[in-house]
């Protein structure tokens, strides 16, 4: 450029005859050529600084693609042919469009396909998650959630022709299967707090409610799930604890007490366990508190009492009654009598001076009821009776009363002589002793009484304590192993031994309560109009959960598709619940079977029944099982209080209740009438004609 500008300035200076319109053209000529160099040159200086900012960035992106571990593929739109552009996703030569679908997972497909017409139709950045088989159809499939982020490439800047769709896949299934993990592990613990054993809550630092179970939602009756009343205040300001809890040093606290929230309707017996988590700093994190309402114990135990009081109310009667008989037997209805064979009468004696009454021999035999052989030996022989002295009690007609109501009376008697030994009659004392006699036998059935309600206290107590303890040991045993387990199958057995063991204890808790119901006020029914077919749906399919025997088949037979009626449900789901529990014990192959009629007879009702092929119910035992506290198999879990209960219901409902069994090892089917009129049934065949 130099050498070609000081070529024309020694052209001017060599030709002076130059003109000077021409001096100036070839000025700008020049000035334009250096203009044009000029920018030319900047151009280049840009496009190389461009290139190498575009190689460094390609040289960034690469080193962040095998840091990431992710994949890049393009996929040609009008080739519909898919290439790697980095990492090896793809076979070497690549994948068809096609042949890529039949690598993702069956349920999947749909997805990825929306996610490639999604990017074409919109031209913005889109993504998705499928499952790619990293075998390639190889043996057995290996799938792999793969995350898919895409871009589109158009050729016209209008972007109405996408040529090109370039895809980074990253790998998700660790991620995935972590979340899933937490998950399950979340839903284990939730559902471990919302069991109905105990109302819990969580507590921050601040005193302020995080969370609350059902259980105690229920039991202070919360009004929404985000109740302002306990929400907007502390744990400080509640009555309960209003006077024991310092905010500045929480301590563990555990009693029972009257909790009462006018606000809320609250009034009842707890009892309370309120526990502080602190850090490895000391410093208050959570606090924990736990609320069981303990009315009805409460009410079971003063029935207890109750009951002791009146045992003790019965010996000490037993302990009167004994001294009455004691007082009786000292100052009885009794006469002295003497009987002559020579004159063929019988004298009694108020004293023994002056006699109350005479009637011959005949009529005293005839005023005897022979039921005993000494009885009628008098009878028949009266001199052989009193040949010797004897006592014997007999029962008369009466023979100093006017009754005709017959009498029990004690008779002794000693023979006498004349002058010449011969046996000429006898003598003794008679003793009325009818009220005797009545209150031996009502001092013999308040014995028994008083004995069979100790037997049966004694029975209640030691089946309680161990159907109680046998649940609770298993809860408490498998809920210390359960943090040591490592698997989520170990976890998940270890955990449904304790949710089984919790339903045990609660059943028995609910039968224990409903019998001491019974006792207190007895079986109350209470109507409702309802939809029976579809509320024995629900409690079947709720109790198939407890069927765990993989020989035994559950059958609902449900004949209606609606059957509407008047009848108290909850106590009828009560009995069915009741006999399909005892069926589950019972049968450990074959089927269980629960369904329903409606039969005419007298004046309509409900036909219930639940059959099993179990282990049978022995002739002898069919009448005895209905009973309470009667188990025919004592190392089977239960009261023996539950088909007493159904029993009560029957009852209630003016119904009836029994069983049908050929025997041991044949089955049983256990079965409920109740009257109801149907007001509105739709059998499952006439809905199906319908749907034709």
């Amino acid at each position: 450029m130099m050498t070609l500008l000081t070529n024309i300035l020694l052209y001017i200076h060599h030709n002076p005859g130059i003109e000077g319109v021409s001096l100036l053209m070839v000025i700008s000529a020049v000035v334009a050529f250096l203009l044009v160099w000029a920018v030319t040159h900047i151009s280049i200086m840009r496009i190389r600084h461009n290139a190498r900012r575009v190689k460094d960035l390609a040289l960034i992106m690469q080193q962040t693609l095998n840091v990431s571990r992710n994949d890049v593929i393009r996929l040609s739109i009008q080739e519909r042919y898919a290439y790697n552009m980095h990492g090896n996703f793809l076979p070497e030569k690549g994948l068809s469009y096609q042949e890529s679908l039949e690598y993702i997972h069956p349920d999947d497909r749909q997805i990825y396909i929306d996610f490639l017409q999604r990017l074409i139709k919109n031209g913005h950045t889109e993504e998705c998650m499928f499952r790619w088989d990293l075998n390639r159809g190889d043996g057995q499939p290996y799938w792999r959630f793969i995350q898919d982020i895409g871009i589109v490439e158009f050729a016209d800047k209008r972007r109405r022709m996408p040529t090109n769709i370039f895809c980074t896949l990253t790998d998700k299934t660790d991620q995935v299967l972590l979340e899933r993990q937490e998950n399950q592990m979340t839903d284990k613990y939730r559902m471990i707090f919302e069991q109905p054993i105990a109302g819990l809550a969580f507590y921050d630092k601040e005193g302020h409610l995080i969370t609350a179970n059902r259980k105690m939602r229920e039991i202070l009756r919360f009004q929404s799930e985000d109740d302002p009343f306990y929400f907007n205040r502390t744990i400080y300001d509640m009555p309960t604890f209003r006077e024991v809890l310092n905010n500045r040093h929480v301590e563990e606290l555990y009693f029972c007490t009257k909790s009462v929230i006018i606000e809320r309707g609250v009034n009842c017996y707890t009892e309370l366990r309120l526990h502080p988590i602190y850090d490895e700093k000391k410093e208050l994190v959570y606090i924990t508190f736990s609320i069981r309402d303990i009315t009805q114990e409460r009410e079971l135990y003063l029935q207890n009492k109750k009951n002791d009081k009146e045992i003790r109310d019965t010996n000490e009667k037993i302990q009167q009654y004994e001294g009455e008989l004691q007082y009786l037997m000292d100052n009885c209805d009794m006469r002295f009598w003497r009987c002559s064979f020579v004159n063929n009468e019988v004298t009694f004696y108020r004293g023994l001076s002056r006699p109350e009454r005479k009637i011959t021999l005949e009529h005293f035999q005839s005023c005897l009821i022979t039921t005993s052989d000494t009885s009628k030996l008098l009878f028949e022989h009266p001199e052989a009776a009193f040949n010797k002295p004897r006592n014997f009690l007999c029962n008369t007609r009466p023979l100093f009363h006017e009754s005709d109501e017959p009498q029990w009376n004690i008779i002794d008697s000693v023979p006498y002589y004349d002058g010449n030994n011969q046996f000429v009659g006898c003598y003794g004392i008679i003793r009325n002793v009818t009220v005797l006699i009545k209150k031996q036998e009502q001092l013999k059935q308040e014995t028994e009484r008083a004995n069979d309600s100790g037997r049966r206290k004694s029975v209640f107590m030691a089946n309680m304590t161990h159907e109680i303890r046998t649940p609770l040991n298993a809860i408490v045993g498998f809920s210390d192993v359960l943090p040591m387990l490592t698997t989520p199958e170990e976890k998940k057995e270890i955990t449904r031994v304790i949710m089984n063991n919790c339903d045990i204890l609660l059943r028995l808790i609910n039968d224990i309560l409903a019998v001491s119901s019974l006792e207190t006020n007895g079986i109350h029914v209470q109507p409702t109009t309802t939809d029976f077919a579809k509320d024995f749906n629900d409690i079947c399919n709720s109790l198939a959960q407890r069927v765990q025997e993989p020989k035994v088949q559950y059958i609902i037979d449900n004949p209606y598709k609606s059957f509407i009626t008047k009848i108290d449900k909850g106590r009828i789901q009560q009995v069915i619940t009741n006999f399909v529990t005892n069926a589950i014990k019972y049968t450990h192959e074959g089927h269980i079977k629960v369904g329903y009629e409606y039969q005419e007879k007298d004046g309509g009702g409900l036909y219930i029944y639940c059959e099993d092929t179990g282990v049978g119910i022995p002739k002898e035992y069919q009448e005895k099982v209905f009973d309470r506290f009667v188990k025919l198999n004592d190392f089977i879990q239960g009261t023996g209080l539950g088909l007493s209960i159904c029993k009560a219901i029957a009852e209630g409902c003016h119904g009836d209740i029994g069983i049908l069994s050929e025997g041991e090892g044949q089955g049983s089917t256990f079965w409920l009438w109740i009257p109801c009129q149907r007001e509105e049934t739709i059998k499952e065949s006439d809905q199906a004609s319908d749907n034709t």
